[in-house]
């Protein structure tokens, strides 16, 4: 860390004091609201356990800087001292509901908003950023009985975690005062609240104002302090633009965010943005993330750039996940059937850069022809293997080829990859060998190896089946038994998972045939409406 010139004060004490001990604000280039179900109902557990016990509670450690508005901002701690707040608001509701206005108010203005006589309004003891501010206000710490509290709308995910988190501590409160009579709940709630002010403590780091906050948070995650990839790019993103432009940089944060959440795929931001990285810059492992962003982005009207280019590509990332999504209306019903097909079916995610770049960069007409492709390369890996650093680095080299200009066509792109691809006589061969684990995949290859026996337009294609109606069907069992006398053990060992060993059957006839011999299941392959499992039927042995 660089010197400096003030202290850095330590201080410990209950993470309850510390909301009361005046406000405190979440600066601009702090995350959302982030904890799940689990992470809430492992601190409320926690400290109930160190309650009963009668032991002090160690929550970690809070970091503050000092802002230009003279309210102390939260650099690290954001998480715990919000779920606190959360805990608090419900017993303040529960003393609401239950016509103890004194404890309710007390409360209230201890630990949730108090009245200022300067700005002669009600602020947050809290202030959580930008995005949930508002609703927290209205969700949380708006008292029960306040319209602002039946207005609360969710918006975003991090809203719906913060009602969740609501949601939990109104359950845990009732959970605490289930066991007591109605004259000793209040007294319970009450030696919670005492706790949280005193005994579940928290070490308090303010820091002066001429250490940089984000160097300072760097620093503690190194040191091991918890803090995720998203936060630190956040931080160093949203720390280089100059007080007027920060509101700026937060709101393309705030709209790239909100794109990737609609993905469904929980935090995705590092993923998304490592993926922008390789397009812009070839291969970048995910462990060089942050370093490649602070190598690569340097001032405020990098920071800037990067943050509206980042915005922009997200909707084209996203759209990769969904192949309903309106980007594609113009790509044609091929495009959205390939999508699904690496989706739904193939699972890969190596190509998705590769994928990002040609949705990004390429022509409708020449996207069209890429996709398809995908799809044939991506059961080629699959099948005949492929070393995974050599496929990275070659997708990700290509993927920075796209993005610069310098590679336009599929057939181009084609070009670039043709050494990797495996060849047809390569493929052919491994599968003929190949050995599938994973049933959703072999399910995949027997339902296009069938949609091309019936001589379909895009066999590589296949609709959405019904396990529970059609599934996987071993010809030779993984531990054949008396039907089959002349198949040592080893042997079935070696050939039970081979794709030639499997046939798509109706679930109700392979529930019949179980392991029978060969002879009895030859009957049901006969009559089975899939033309490979009818020509299995025909084998003599």
């Amino acid at each position: 860390m660089p010197s400096i010139q003030g202290k850095i004060e330590f201080d410990h004490k209950g993470i309850a004091a510390v909301l009361k001990n005046g406000r405190l604000v979440v600066p601009l280039n702090q995350r959302e609201y982030s904890w799940e179900d689990e992470h809430v109902t492992v601190l409320f557990e926690d400290l109930a356990g160190a309650l009963a016990s009668g032991k002090t509670y160690f929550l970690g450690t809070i970091v503050l800087t000092q802002g230009g508005s003279g309210v102390p901002e939260v650099s690290d701690g954001q998480q715990r001292l919000a779920t606190t707040t959360i805990l608090l608001a419900a017993i303040r509701d529960w003393f609401h509901y239950h016509n103890e206005k004194e404890h309710a108010d007390t409360i209230e203005h201890d630990y949730l908003r108090s009245f200022d006589l300067e700005e002669v309004t009600i602020l947050p003891r809290l202030q959580l950023n930008v995005d949930d501010n508002a609703y927290f206000i209205e969700r949380i710490l708006a008292n029960p009985g306040d319209p602002e509290r039946k207005n609360a709308r969710t918006t975003k995910a991090s809203h719906r975690r913060i009602e969740r988190a609501a949601e939990i501590a109104a359950q845990f409160v009732r959970t605490i005062v289930e066991p007591y009579s109605e004259p000793m709940r209040k007294k319970e709630l009450v030696r919670w609240v005492t706790f949280l002010n005193s005994k579940a403590q928290v070490v308090v780091l303010d820091v002066p104002e001429d250490v940089d906050a984000y160097l300072m948070f760097e620093t503690l995650n190194d040191r091991g302090l918890r803090a995720s990839q998203a936060d630190l790019l956040k931080n160093y993103l949203l720390s280089q633009p100059k007080a007027d432009r920060k509101v700026e940089a937060q709101q393309k944060w705030a709209q790239m965010i909100g794109i990737l959440e609609s993905i469904g795929r929980g935090d995705i931001t590092v993923t998304y943005l490592h993926h922008y990285l390789i397009t812009r810059h070839g291969p970048t492992r995910a462990v060089e993330i942050l370093a490649k962003v602070k190598a690569t982005v340097a001032g405020e009207a990098q920071a800037l750039r990067f943050l509206s280019d980042a915005a922009e590509d997200a909707n084209d990332y996203a759209a990769l996940f969904n192949p309903g999504h309106q980007k594609w209306n113009e790509y044609g019903t091929a495009t959205r059937k390939h999508l699904s097909t690496i989706n739904r079916d193939l699972r890969v995610e190596q190509i998705v850069p590769l994928m990002f770049a040609v949705a990004r960069y390429f022509s409708v007409k020449e996207a069209q022809r890429a996709f398809q492709l995908f799809v044939y390369w991506s059961v080629r890996f699959l099948v005949a293997g492929g070393r995974g650093g050599l496929l990275d680095r070659n997708y990700a080299i290509a993927a920075q080829k796209i993005a610069a200009g310098d590679i336009k066509t599929a057939d181009a792109l084609t070009d670039a990859l043709i050494d990797i691809i495996p060849s047809d006589a390569i493929f052919e061969t491994t599968f003929s060998e190949a050995r599938v684990s994973a049933a959703a995949l072999a399910r995949y290859y027997l339902r296009a190896l069938e949609q091309k026996a019936k001589k379909q337009a895009e066999p590589e294609w296949v609709p959405s089946d019904d396990e529970n109606a059609v599934n996987l069907e071993h010809v030779l069992p993984e531990n054949p038994q008396s039907g089959w006398p002349h198949i040592p053990p080893e042997t079935a060992s070696a050939y039970f998972r081979r794709i030639g060993n499997m046939v798509l059957l109706q679930a109700k006839k392979n529930s019949i045939i179980g392991n029978a011999p060969f002879d009895q299941k030859k009957p049901i392959f006969g009559a089975s409406e899939f033309l490979l499992t009818q020509a299995v039927a025909a084998c003599t042995h």
